[in-house]
């Protein structure tokens, strides 16, 4: 019996010392964020331009830079944000690089948030790598990594979710009408 107790507890203790940081996964290991939202009683042709206007109002781009595809109703573009991730007791300044596509039909979209890395003044990091089975593994065995993945990790969640939300905002706005003038 104490042997099963022992082991339990030399189990709960490695479970416990492996963090786990887990991002939505492509087919491919990519880490990539996507939803298919409805979106009652709009057109694709309504939604497209939403999606044009999400790009125009959150990151001020004009409509002429965006990639768009008018035959399949999708917009795409990279961006970034600047996050204030807390390493070692410092707030330090990190660009999150992404791409951003949506994708309409009728009465509903689909959006993607994809190629994601980080970019200080010293690195450029793909979350796959940054967050792999090695990383977890290293930080595991140090308290300082696990620490400042952590606080990656939670700043990255917090950042994409933004995101989600400005997309899904913008995306319910009633569509711009032509105006008579």
């Amino acid at each position: 019996m104490k042997k099963i107790f022992l082991l339990f507890v030399l189990f709960a203790l490695n479970s416990y010392a492996q963090e786990k940081f887990e991002f939505p996964l492509n087919e491919n290991g990519q880490i990539i964020f996507t939803e298919v939202v409805s979106s009652e009683g709009k057109t694709k042709d309504d939604l497209f331009t939403n999606s044009k206007m999400f790009f125009v109002n959150t990151y001020k781009v004009t409509q002429e830079k965006l990639k768009q595809n008018k035959e399949a109703y999708s917009v795409t573009d990279n961006q970034y944000s600047i996050m204030t991730v807390k390493v070692n007791g410092s707030d330090v300044k990190v660009k999150l690089f992404y791409t951003i596509s949506i994708m309409s039909k009728d009465n509903k979209y689909k959006y993607e948030i994809k190629n994601i890395f980080t970019k200080t003044e010293v690195s450029e990091t793909p979350l796959e790598k940054m967050f792999d089975k090695t990383a977890t593994e290293k930080a595991a065995q140090k308290p300082k990594l696990t620490e400042t993945l952590k606080a990656y990790y939670a700043a990255i969640n917090a950042e994409i979710g933004t995101i989600k939300s400005n997309i899904k905002s913008e995306m319910n706005k009633s569509s711009a009408t032509k105006s008579d003038w």
